[in-house]
């Protein structure tokens, strides 16, 4: 999969974890390790998207270049 096809599928499918219905999901009045679930969803969903970006920054070595 080329670098540019992996930044488009990691933005719509970033762009879909961050829609109200699936964040309506993890609000609720729990928490977990002392922080409520919608604030670790959050970072995971963050963390996973600059994740893929690096991952996908690194592996393009150049290739995708003008």
């Amino acid at each position: 999969m080329k670098a540019r096809d992996l930044l488009a599928v990691c933005f719509v499918l970033g762009s879909a974890l961050l829609v109200w219905p699936l964040l309506s999901i993890p609000n609720r009045p729990v928490l977990i390790l002392g922080l409520p679930a919608l604030v670790l969803y959050l970072f995971a969903v963050w963390a996973a998207i600059v994740a893929v970006l690096a991952w996908a920054a690194r592996g393009s070595g150049g290739e995708d270049a003008p």
